[in-house]
C-alpha cells in the first residue's frame, strides 16, 4: 500500500496550529497505537483511564514518529507536539481533511441495528471484483465508532477507487457527528432492531439515530432504506422520508413489502430462497433492473434481506448483475457470524459467537431451524446492553427456540435462568463453558446428525464454546479403538 502524501505543515494547518508553516516533513500515516508507530507517522496520544498515550511520546519518537498530537506538552522529548483541546476531535478533523483528498466512487456509508458488518463485507467483495482487489477501502472488522471510523478514513490511499465505511452508535447524535466526515454518495440503513436498546431507550430513538446516516449525503445521492410491513414498530419510513426529498431512495426487503408504493423511487425485493448445504440461493425481483438469483455462501434468512440491501446500493450505482453475483459468490464468511465449522460428519457446528442482540438472536434461531439435522441444539450466552428489558428479551429468545422446535437450549451467563424459563423443559442452565461442552457431548450419539449453533454478546465470549467443542471432537476423532 502506498504512503500518505501529506506534510507536517498541512497537518498543523488542518488543526489550526501555527508555527509549522513551511515544515515539509512528509507524513506517512496517522497512528493511535504506540506499538504500531512506524517511520513518518503522526502519533495521536489518546487519553484513557488505564493507558494514556501521552506516556508513550518518547517511545514513538524513537520509532521515527514525526510528531504527536497531544492535549498537554510532555517534557524531555524533542518530538514536535501539536497541542489541541481534544485529540479525538483533532483526529476526526484530520480524517475529514484527508477524505477530501480522495476520489472514491462509490463511497458508501453503512449503519443499522443488525447486518452492518455483513453488508459492508458483501459490498466490498463485489466492488473488489468490479474495480480490483486493492482498489476498495473498507472498514477493518467492525471498527465503526468515533475512533475506528476516522482511522479508516485516514488509511485511504491513492490506489483506493471506492470505499465502504461502517458506522455504529449507542446514543443519539453519534452518527450525526461521524457521517459528515465521510461525505458519502450512498447511505444505507440495513435494519432496525433492539441493539443497544438499554442506551437508546426504545425503537423510536433507534430509528431517529439511524436516520443520521443520511445527514452527510449530498443531493442526488443514493439512500437505501430497509422496508418492513407497514405499521410495525421497526418501520422508520415516516421518520426518514422527510430527510430524503433530494436523494434517490431505494427500498430493500421482502417482495410483498417493497412493492407497496410509499415514496421510494426504486426497490429490490426477496421473492424467495432455497437453503443449500453450504449457503442459500436467493431470488430477487426489482423495479428497474430486472430479476436475478444469487448464490450466497452464508446461512440465514436475514442474509437474504442483507443481499437485497447490497443489490439496492450497487444496482443504483450501475454495477452489473454478473459482477454482483460473482462478488457475493466468493464472499468469505466473517468469523463468528453464522460460520459453519467442520468438526465431524455427524455434527453441524455453527459459530455465531461474535455478538448478539434480540433481533439477531431470533434470526439465529431460524437459521438453526433450517439445518438438515436429526437434533438441533442452541447454545446461548447473555445479550448485553438491554437495560430493564433484559429479563423479558432473554425469555423471548427461549420461547422462540421452542416455537422453532429446537430440541435443546443450553444457556449460560447472568440471564441463563431467564432464557431457560422461556424454553421450558427444553432448556438447561449451564454454570460454566465446560458444563456446556459436557452437556453437548452427552447428547451426541450414534448415527444421528446434530446441528449446534453457538451465540452470545461479545462480553459472553461464546467462542470459548466453539473452541472447546472443536478440541473435544478432535480428541474423540483421534481416540484409538479398543479391540
Amino acid at each position: 500500500m502506498s504512503m500518505m502524501q501529506w506534510s507536517l505543515a498541512e497537518v498543523a494547518q488542518v488543526l489550526g496550529i501555527e508555527g509549522y508553516e513551511g515544515t515539509l516533513i512528509p507524513v506517512q500515516g496517522v497512528q493511535t497505537d504506540s506499538r504500531l508507530v512506524a517511520l513518518g507517522d503522526v502519533f495521536v496520544a489518546l487519553p484513557g483511564a488505564r493507558v494514556d498515550g501521552h506516556d508513550f511520546i518518547a517511545d514513538v519518537a524513537q520509532k521515527g514518529a514525526v510528531a504527536a498530537i497531544v492535549t498537554r506538552l510532555v517534557e524531555g522529548v524533542t518530538l514536535p507536539q501539536l497541542v489541541v483541546k481534544d485529540v479525538v476531535l483533532a483526529m476526526q478533523m484530520l480524517a475529514h481533511a484527508w477524505r477530501k483528498h480522495q476520489q472514491w466512487s462509490p463511497c458508501i456509508l453503512v449503519t443499522g441495528s443488525n447486518g452492518k458488518t455483513s453488508v459492508k463485507e458483501m459490498l466490498a467483495s463485489v466492488l473488489r471484483v468490479h474495480l480490483g482487489q486493492d482498489a476498495v477501502l473498507a472498514t477493518f472488522g467492525n471498527l465503526n465508532n468515533h475512533l475506528g471510523l476516522p482511522m479508516t478514513l485516514l488509511s485511504g490511499r491513492s490506489e483506493h477507487r471506492a470505499a465502504v465505511i461502517e458506522v455504529g452508535a449507542n446514543h443519539l447524535g453519534e452518527i450525526a457527528q461521524l457521517a459528515p466526515l465521510v461525505e458519502a454518495d450512498t447511505g444505507i440503513i440495513t435494519s432496525i432492531g433492539l441493539a443497544h436498546v438499554g442506551e437508546f431507550g426504545g425503537l423510536a430513538a433507534i430509528i431517529a439515530a439511524k436516520s443520521e446516516v443520511f445527514q452527510g449525503l449530498r443531493a442526488g445521492s443514493v439512500a437505501v432504506v430497509p422496508v418492513v410491513p407497514l405499521g410495525t414498530e421497526e418501520d422508520g419510513w415516516e421518520v426518514w422520508q422527510p430527510l430524503l426529498t433530494q436523494q434517490r431512495v431505494v427500498g430493500a426487503g421482502m417482495l410483498a413489502d417493497v412493492m407497496v408504493p410509499r415514496g421510494w423511487s426504486a426497490w429490490v425485493g426477496v421473492a424467495g430462497r432455497e437453503v443449500l448445504s453450504n449457503g442459500q440461493m436467493i431470488h430477487l425481483k426489482t423495479s428497474h433492473w430486472g430479476d436475478a438469483s444469487i448464490r450466497l455462501p452464508l446461512l440465514g434468512a436475514h442474509h437474504a434481506r442483507n443481499v437485497a440491501v447490497v443489490c439496492s446500493a450497487l444496482l443504483a450505482r450501475d454495477v452489473p448483475w454478473a459482477v454482483i453475483q460473482q462478488g457475493l459468490g466468493v464472499l468469505a464468511a466473517p468469523k463468528g457470524r453464522l460460520q459453519r465449522v467442520d468438526v465431524s460428519p455427524k455434527v453441524i457446528l455453527i459459530d455465531d459467537s461474535y455478538n448478539a442482540n434480540p433481533s439477531s438472536m431470533l434470526a439465529a434461531v431460524q437459521a438453526l431451524k433450517e439445518q438438515p439435522a436429526d437434533r438441533r441444539i442452541l447454545v446461548l450466552g447473555d445479550m448485553g446492553e438491554l437495560g430493564d428489558a433484559a429479563d423479558a428479551l432473554h425469555a423471548q429468545v427461549g420461547k422462540a427456540a421452542v416455537a422453532a422446535d429446537i430440541d435443546v437450549v443450553l444457556a449460560t451467563g447472568q440471564y441463563a435462568d431467564k432464557t431457560v424459563a422461556g424454553a421450558g423443559a427444553r432448556g438447561v442452565v449451564c454454570q460454566t463453558i465446560e458444563d456446556v461442552c459436557m452437556h453437548i457431548q452427552a447428547l451426541l450419539s450414534g448415527d444421528q446428525v446434530t446441528a449446534i449453533l453457538v451465540k452470545g454478546s461479545r462480553s459472553s465470549r461464546m467462542e470459548r464454546v466453539v473452541d472447546g467443542l472443536k478440541e473435544q471432537m478432535l480428541v474423540t476423532a483421534h481416540k484409538p479403538r479398543v479391540g
